[in-house]
Order: structure tokens, then C-alpha cells, then sequence
């Protein structure tokens, strides 16, 4: 009986000092704070991708020496693309307004301290480098119903077929650290755009440029083929 008392007493003792191990530890824990993870997505300059930017599209230039309305025509279609792409941009118009307030001699400069006043972080320039375009014609000859009573010859159809290429050079430029901090070049093909893709492609001209058949049509396309790459390239280095 003396043996089993102590047996008893020795395991009450040992559950005691457990116990309050236990709750030693468990007080420990929650005293202390705990670190905080380094946030997931983070990007160029140590941007979160959860913090949206502002960025000032400039016009597209073409360096190309073409001197055609391509560059009109990818301004739009980069302005509305990046707009869907979720990201903020500055209207031209506001940077053109706070331009005028700026004694500067260089554009860039200019840009620079009107998009900090504007509140943007980047300016996008955009750069049509080369473009080039060829045309093809077919003629296909097709038997007709007169030729079964030997009246007529065969039907005649001509059809053109133009291809081109485009290169857009895009340089990200940050307006704190007034500098250069991304640049790419985007090849762009018309024969790679399918129809149904340029259709869905922002709703800008898809169609029509499709219908047309003409070479400047075809280097729209081409045009095309550079947005989803473009866009990409912003989100990943502005966001």
C-alpha cells in the first residue's frame, strides 16, 4: 500500500510539472509576435502587384521612316488595351495641361515633372522601329456552266493577299528615379492574328481592318500581334 501511494505521488507530480511547462510554453507563444511573410507578387522596385500605379501613355512615334497612319491607329489600340488590362493610366490630355506649367527645354523632362504632379509613377513610350509589308496576288480560275455548251470561257478571280511585320520598341521610364528602368522590343506578324482574335482584341477596328485586305490593314494586324506581349511587359514591371 506505502509502495503505491508513492508511485501515485511520484505520476501526480510529473502531470504537475507538465502542466505547467505546457502552460509556460503556450504563454511564450503567444507573447511573441509573429513575423510577417514577405508579401507574394512583388516586382520591379519591390512594387506589390496588389498596388495599382498610374502611368502616362505617350503617343506611339514611328522611327520606321514609313510616315503612315499606323501610329494613330496603335495609340488608340494600346490606350484602350492597357485601360482593360487594369491598368490606371493618365489622360493625355491632363499631361498635355499640366506640360504648359513646366519651364523645361527637353519633352522628357517635361513629362517627368508633370507626371509627378500628376501623381504617376511611369511613363510608357511606346516606338513603331521598323514595319514592313508585301502583297501577293492569286488568280484562280474556276470552270463555268457556259463552258458545257462551249459558250464562255472559265471564271476568273483575282485575290490579294498582303502580309506584314511590325516591331514596337516600349520603354518603361519611372518618374522618381527619372531614369530608363525596362525596355523591349515586340515582334508582331500578321499571319500569326486570327480573325476571331483581333475581334476580341479591345473592339477596336477588328473587323474592319480584316474586311479592308489592303498592306496598311495587314500592318494593323501585325500591330495586333504585339498588345497581349505589351500589356503583359506593363503589368508585370508597373504593378
Amino acid at each position: 500500500m506505502v509502495r503505491f501511494r508513492q508511485v501515485s505521488l511520484a505520476l501526480a507530480s510529473a502531470v504537475f510539472a507538465l502542466s505547467v511547462t505546457g502552460s509556460a510554453l503556450a504563454q511564450q507563444t503567444k507573447a511573441k509576435p509573429v513575423s510577417a511573410k514577405p508579401a507574394s507578387g512583388e516586382t520591379l522596385r519591390g512594387i506589390k502587384s496588389t498596388t495599382a500605379r498610374k502611368v502616362i501613355l505617350m503617343p506611339v512615334s514611328d522611327k520606321s521612316g514609313q510616315g503612315s497612319a499606323l501610329a494613330e491607329f496603335a495609340t488608340e489600340v494600346i490606350n484602350q488595351s492597357v485601360r482593360n488590362g487594369g491598368i490606371t493610366t493618365v489622360a493625355w490630355f491632363k499631361v498635355e495641361k499640366a506640360i504648359k506649367g513646366v519651364p523645361s527645354d527637353s519633352n522628357m523632362n517635361e513629362l517627368i515633372v508633370a507626371g509627378k504632379k500628376l501623381g504617376s509613377r511611369y511613363i510608357l513610350r511606346p516606338v513603331i522601329l521598323k514595319q514592313s509589308a508585301n502583297s501577293e496576288a492569286r488568280t484562280k480560275f474556276a470552270p463555268s456552266f457556259g463552258m458545257l455548251f462551249g459558250l464562255g470561257g472559265p471564271s476568273v478571280k483575282t485575290e490579294v493577299n498582303s502580309d506584314a511585320e511590325v516591331d514596337v520598341k516600349v520603354d518603361i521610364i519611372s518618374t522618381a528615379e527619372e531614369d530608363i528602368i525596362a525596355s523591349k522590343t515586340f515582334s508582331g506578324r500578321s499571319r500569326e492574328v486570327t480573325k476571331d482574335r483581333a475581334n476580341r482584341l479591345d473592339g477596336i477596328t477588328g473587323m474592319q481592318v480584316f474586311s479592308g485586305g489592303s498592306t496598311m490593314d495587314a500592318t494593323k494586324i501585325a500591330f495586333y500581334d504585339t498588345i497581349d506581349k505589351i500589356v503583359e511587359f506593363m503589368q508585370d514591371k508597373t504593378q
